[in-house]
């Protein structure tokens, strides 16, 4: 009995040493390349788990709580993997962003947590204005904003004094072959006196700006 009793405590010894003596590697189903980087940097997304051949849409989250559309058709998950690039520009916003990617058939969705820094070879901020920088109800407000990519198309919205951000956007505005954005909009009669901004964001750049006015 003892024997026996010594035996089942060796051949436990023996297997408890075998398996902390194997490494346990955890499964890397999703990575980005680089983690961080400034603006000019370009992430590579990888990741698997999806259905083969299955279409898979992926989009950004931005740090400042909007969506950036990148990879209009979206791609194909060739063996259930798919891998998509994208470059920083310059004027985004720093902070950490996600990349979401979300098959279609399957229904399965992947984030991936990165940060833009600062840093690195940045241009001069691109020149923006607002005429007039004050002005009554009813009053048009013309902005102009540069450093966007080319044509590419402009998403814009309303900051007012207070409450939640007001939505404008027509979707039919695009910088033009300079990459400057020009817009003009009518104050209404309700419009809440105070600090205004205008925001607008490049769809494909991701550059964001800011323009403060006021409405008396």
């Amino acid at each position: 009995m003892k024997r026996m009793f010594s035996l089942c405590i060796t051949l436990l010894l023996l297997l408890t040493v075998a398996i902390l003596g194997t490494p346990i590697v955890a499964a890397q189903d999703q990575n980005v390349q680089p983690s961080s980087g400034p603006a000019g940097t370009t992430f590579t997304f990888n990741l698997n788990g999806f259905d083969d051949g299955e279409r898979v849409a992926y989009w950004l989250n931005t740090p400042n709580n909007t969506i950036l559309a990148i990879g209009d058709k979206g791609a194909s998950a060739s063996g259930g993997q798919v891998t998509a690039n994208w470059t920083a520009h310059a004027g985004i916003p720093l902070g950490f962003w996600q990349f979401v990617a979300h098959g279609v058939t399957s229904g399965v969705e992947k984030v991936i947590t990165f940060e833009v820094t600062a840093g690195g070879n940045m241009p001069a901020p691109q020149p923006s204005s607002v005429v007039p920088a004050i002005g009554a109800s009813g009053s048009t407000f013309t902005f102009t904003a540069g450093g966007f990519t080319a044509d590419e198309r402009i998403g814009y919205w309303l900051n007012p004094p207070t409450g939640a951000a007001v939505v404008v956007d027509d979707t039919k505005h695009h910088a033009n072959s300079d990459g400057q954005f020009n817009l003009s909009w009518v104050a209404p009669s309700t419009a809440t006196p105070g600090t205004w901004q205008l925001v607008a964001q490049g769809t494909q750049s991701g550059v964001l700006t800011t323009i403060s006015f006021e409405i008396r």
